[in-house]
């Protein structure tokens, strides 16, 4: 029923009581009574007139709706009577609502909202681990696995380069960009549909029918205005000519491809030649996505492949002690954000609970100011529920409030993060506000109302009108609520104390991961990629020559103090290379030795700012023709060469020629290396791994390796980000087709590998703050409220002589008391759930004991500053004025 119509109901209703009011005065005047003595007679005779009214609204079902509305009303009036009280418990509630809905907004986009594609549920991914690490998978292994499988509908292979794209025929003015190379299989086990043309067909995947494209919904706006006719337009890839022949929906995200951005330009999977050979099947690096058949388990694909796996061990020794893992996709989006969310999620819910502490205790002290209305309302006739219904709608209205304020506070947290992170955190590209979270937060605003409120409305509603009204007000169940509120308040505090602990050891584990010794020179370092395209650069000579050319243009650019070409730098990870070292055999592959390998021009320890330890450093004379020279690190002296000078020994790349075969591709990077120097170990997995054997090489003398691709490090003595456009100009006055990509200074390199850790320091700190600064309010509220109490009783106190400051050390010692309890409830919580949060801190212990005591001495000097105003609100009472007032 609509509420017009309720409306009309009512209005009807009171038309008929009126007329048999009018009636029954008409039979009395007709009896011989005066007008005015009829009407009274009738409405005798009538009865109740507003009993039969809330009578009939109660067989109606309105009476209940009215009495809602009613104490809507009476709670907004309360609001506008105590505006300041409303104003702190509507804040407090904003800022712990609006951080659980922020962080339930992380946890959505990441973990909870489910992918976009059709049978999300059963997209897994396969990869190859050697060592317990992923390598990928190989094309002969793809190809094996496709066709000796019981448990998939579709395995796709995909990968991504770094290529340079032009909208033109001609290929004028390309861009750098992330191209994937995807088999057709790809898309069809993803389910999506092209918005415009065709997905490729299976025999484009094959050499010589590659050359087309599909480019994405983002692209066709950026580049061709969504423009309807852009199927058969020319893509230039490469310098190669691509035929687009179809636009898809912007839903793959970039985590799929380990990339931080959607990839704009696809084409068929045909990265290189030979890449289906037998000899590429120890060149693993590919990705491989695949649909389950329905009903199939992942645990029983996982056990058909690790069947075909065995099978290829025992055929291809380089199959041998690779293991294979098949994992859902929805892990796969999570990544390592997982234990942080779950981290962040614990936070706000510690913020969620001291800020019911804090209410409760607030609306305690409130109610019990209030407690000679609610005794004169119960004197009135107004039942227990009345009144426990009456205080839940106040809550109700403020929580409310509080949610609605949250949510916009929400809104723009997500709104911030996404300005200032685009991309550092991939998963958080999807980072928005649905209907989840606006249910989630509606649901934390109602849950918040039920948990503070509930204490406060049943002891409130407990009031004896008769001792209420003779006391004045001070009820005689005060004790039990300052028992009650001291527990909140030292529940805050501990709360409190495990926030700051997990805060200040993320942060530490942040500024140990910034200012770490990484080894090598951070400041005034920039980088740059570039990708020479085989079409140009067809030869390891034509590479060395652009190389070298342009390193002696940028090396005389005003403020370039050392330039160097390489495809490796610190703390980014190379490849993985096998090696054999020169008398000392073994005899089965799971022995050989491996190193972290890439190739560098004669300048890379100079500009990198990479120490040597012993021998030399790479030289002009060390030129094609030979003997190639390596440098290795220390790590690869302690574990290949433990009390050996390694100067002048002879390692062979690639396994040894007895346990694989020449025409292998391991078999083809055999080149015998001499060990010219040693440099100081630097971070080469990452910021957080340990230190792993490395071996660097001049490209010159390494033909084999020596691919277009390419990373440019120049080191200044200006600011390097005001070098990005001379750079730029020389590139171009050597090739005006090459662009330069990923510019970027060392220091945004580093602070982009700890944006994850900055996020979750940011926000733990935040929390933190904010539960400080309740913790504080709350302790002071508890004190405040007190010292109002008990003023009667310490106005004796100072009449019969009591100092000034005992009363005020007394206050204190209370506020100490609560804070001190508070502080080893915290210390065990802390210790208890250490264990949860040692996988994420790096160079600090979960229990180190300065954070702990640092922690809790913080604490307790807030809660001894939060005392001392009541203390000395206590201690300045004066004793005249305390017992007249009584």
């Amino acid at each position: 029923m609509r509420w017009w119509q309720l409306k009309k109901r009512d209005a009807d209703l009171e038309r008929e009581l009126r007329s048999d009011l009018e009636l029954e005065e008409e039979e009395q005047r007709e009896k011989g009574l005066s007008p005015e003595d009829a009407q009274y007679a009738a409405r005798r005779a009538f009865g109740n007139a507003t009993l039969i009214r809330e009578q009939t609204h109660e067989a109606w079902g309105w009476a209940q709706f009215e009495r809602w509305l009613q104490d809507a009303r009476y709670a907004l009036r309360q609001i506008r009577k105590s505006p300041g009280f409303a104003a702190v418990v509507v804040l407090v509630l904003a800022l712990a609502i609006g951080a659980n809905a922020a962080v339930f907004s992380v946890l959505n986009a990441v973990l909870l909202r489910p992918l976009e594609f059709p049978n999300a549920d059963r997209l897994v991914q396969i990869t190859s681990m050697k060592a317990g690490k992923p390598v990928g998978v190989s094309g002969p292994d793809w190809r094996d696995f496709a066709t000796q499988n019981q448990s998939f509908e579709k395995i796709a292979i995909y990968d991504q380069w770094r290529k340079n794209v032009s909208t033109s025929r001609r290929g004028d003015d390309p861009a750098e960009v992330l191209v994937g190379l995807a088999s057709p299989q790809f898309f069809e086990a993803l389910g999506i549909q092209p918005l415009l043309g065709r997905l490729f067909t299976a025999d484009e995947g094959l050499q010589g029918r590659n050359h087309v494209a599909l480019i994405t919904e983002g692209f066709w706006k950026a580049h061709y205005q969504r423009n309807s006719m852009i199927l058969g337009h020319t893509l230039t890839i490469n310098d190669q000519p691509y035929t687009i022949i179809g636009v898809l929906p912007d839903t793959i995200p970039g985590w799929l491809h380990g990339a931080q951005a959607q990839l704009p330009v696809f084409e068929p999977f045909l990265p290189e030649p030979g890449v289906w050979d037998e000899s590429a099947r120890a060149g693993r690096g590919y990705g491989a996505l695949a649909l389950l058949k329905p009903g199939v388990s992942v645990d029983k694909a996982q056990a058909d492949l690790a069947r075909i796996a065995r099978s290829l061990a025992s055929t291809h020794p380089v199959d041998r002690g690779v293991d294979i893992s098949v994992v859902p996709l929805e892990t796969m989006r999570t990544g390592n954000l997982r234990p942080l969310l779950l981290l962040l999620m614990g936070a706000v819910a510690l913020i969620l609970l001291i800020a019911c502490s804090n209410l409760a205790a607030l609306l305690l002290a409130r109610n019990t100011s209030r407690q000679r209305e609610f005794a004169m309302r119960k004197a009135l006739g107004a039942g227990r529920a009345a009144l426990v219904r009456q205080i839940f709608t106040e809550i109700l209205v403020l929580s409310v409030l509080g949610s609605g304020l949250g949510l916009l506070l929400a809104c723009g947290a997500i709104r911030a993060v996404r300005l200032n992170d685009p991309g550092k955190i991939p998963q958080l590209l999807a980072l928005t506000l649905d209907w989840r979270v606006v249910l989630f937060t509606l649901a934390a605003g109602l849950g918040t109302c039920l948990f503070f409120g509930t204490a406060p409305a049943l002891l409130s509603a407990r009031v004896d009108p008769a001792d209420a009204l003779k006391q004045g007000g001070r009820s005689s169940s005060g004790v039990a609520r300052q028992g009650f509120r001291r527990i909140l308040v030292t529940g805050q505090i501990a709360l409190s104390l495990m926030l700051l602990v997990a805060a200040s050891l993320v942060l530490q584990t942040l500024e140990h991961l910034e200012r770490q010794d990484l080894g090598f020179r951070v400041d005034h370092l920039m980088r740059g990629h570039l990708y020479l395209p085989p079409v140009r650069y067809a030869t390891a000579d034509a590479i060395t020559r652009f190389c070298d050319e342009l390193t002696d243009r940028i090396r005389v650019l005003p403020g370039v103090k050392d330039v160097s070409v390489t495809t490796v730098y610190p703390p980014r990870d190379g490849w993985h290379m096998m090696f054999s070292i020169e008398g000392h055999p073994v005899s089965r592959l799971e022995e050989v030795p491996s190193t972290i390998f890439g190739v560098v021009d004669a300048n890379y320890l100079r500009t990198a700012g990479i120490p040597l330890t012993a021998g030399r450093d790479f030289s002009q004379s060390d030129r094609e023709g030979t003997l190639p020279v390596g440098i290795v690190n220390q790590a690869f002296v302690k574990q290949y060469f433990p009390g050996v000078d390694p100067i002048g020994q002879r390692i062979e790349l690639g396994a040894p020629a007895s346990l694989i075969a020449q025409d292998t591709w391991m078999g083809a990077q055999r080149e015998t290396i001499s060990i010219a120097g040693v440099m100081r170990d630097n971070y080469n997995q990452g910021l957080t791994l340990p230190v792993a054997p490395q071996l660097i090489t001049l490209f010159r003398q390494t033909p084999h390796v020596n691919f277009g691709f390419k990373d440019l490090l120049v080191r200044s003595n200006v600011a390097p980000e005001t070098l990005e456009q001379a750079v730029a100009q020389q590139i171009h006055a050597l090739d005006s087709q090459l662009p330069l990509s990923e510019v970027e200074t060392m220091n945004q390199y580093i602070g982009d590998m700890t944006a994850v850790n900055r996020f979750t320091s940011v926000a733990l700190t935040g929390f933190a703050a904010v539960g400080l600064l309740l913790a504080m309010l709350g302790i002071y509220g508890v004190m405040a409220y007190l010292v109002a109490q008990r003023t009667q009783e310490i106005g004796i106190r100072l009449a019969l002589g009591a100092p000034r400051g005992a009363v005020a050390w007394l206050v204190s010692l209370q506020g100490f008391r609560m804070a001190l309890s508070g502080v080893m409830i915290g210390l065990v919580g802390s210790v208890l759930t250490s264990r949860s949060l040692a996988s994420l801190l790096y160079g600090v212990s979960a229990l180190d004991p300065l954070t702990l005591l640092a922690a809790s001495t913080l604490l307790v000097a807030i809660a001894v500053a939060a005392c001392a105003v009541p203390a000395r609100r206590a201690a300045n009472i004066d004793p005249l004025l305390a017992l007249r007032a009584e």
